[in-house]
């Protein structure tokens, strides 16, 4: 994996943020249960993230009651779709910026490993220095873009592959696809274009072998959930190509 050019950044050391007073029942609502640690955990993440970003642009969320919602409540409604995926499975978060989903990912399941890919050198100086501050040994943070990624040494490596607000599915799906195992999950948060976007995505698709399982509507948004299969579905194979005859 590609090593950070930057130096170690100067982690911020604001207090915690404590969780709303409903968040624990929004969160029984979705069927998660956090201990009280792991969200002591989430709030000591929020904080360092909001004051890391008044030194670099990690997120456009700036309100703390915001950034629970739009990040960690976000991020944690992956977690049902995630509860048959065993200990020590691995799970890798596409172009992660600030970390979400797989830093809340990751102290909601620590027995995950768990990777994040984040091409942007600061950014990706931030993920390695909060992680190391939180004390996620199973996580590692890679400064590479993931299209490279996947064509290399990461290639069929993950388990599960999680993606938020890196772009549209037909330009998404060639690059989080090609990370996943055969039979490996691939869970893309999205909006309320979903439906859209995997219309306009079909022959993507079915040429990187990605099935469309369902698509699960949460209270922030939508998670498209894709199976990577070991064949592509029928009637999507190649067209072989013709031969050119001389005259």
């Amino acid at each position: 994996m590609s090593p950070l050019a930057r130096p170690a950044l100067a982690m911020p050391d604001p207090a915690p943020l404590a969780a709303p007073a409903d968040f624990v029942a929004r969160l029984a609502a979705i069927d998660v249960r956090l201990d009280a640690a792991v969200l002591e955990k989430l709030g000591d993440y929020l904080a360092r993230l909001l004051a890391m970003n008044e030194q670099m642009n990690l997120t456009a969320i700036v309100d703390p009651l915001q950034a629970w919602e739009k990040h960690v409540l976000d991020a944690l409604t992956l977690l049902p779709l995630l509860a048959p995926i065993p200990a020590g499975a691995s799970l890798v978060d596409v172009g992660s910026g600030g970390g979400v989903p797989g830093i809340p990912l990751a102290l909601a399941r620590p027995d995950l490993k768990v990777t994040l890919i984040e091409a942007t050198q600061k950014k990706a100086a931030f993920l390695s220095a909060v992680i190391k501050t939180l004390g996620l040994s199973q996580v590692t943070v890679c400064a590479a873009r993931a299209e490279v990624l996947g064509r290399g040494e990461l290639r069929g490596a993950f388990d599960v592959v999680t993606a938020r607000a890196v772009g549209k599915l037909v330009a998404l799906v060639p690059i989080v696809a090609p990370l996943a195992k055969p039979g490996g999950l691939m869970l893309l948060v999205k909006g309320q274009h979903a439906d859209d976007e995997l219309k306009a995505a079909a022959r993507v698709l079915g040429a990187e072998r990605a099935v469309h399982e369902k698509t699960v509507a949460t209270p922030t948004g939508r998670i498209v959930v894709l199976r990577r299969v070991e064949q592509r579905p029928s009637g999507l194979a190649k067209r072989p190509r013709r031969r050119r005859t001389r005259p």
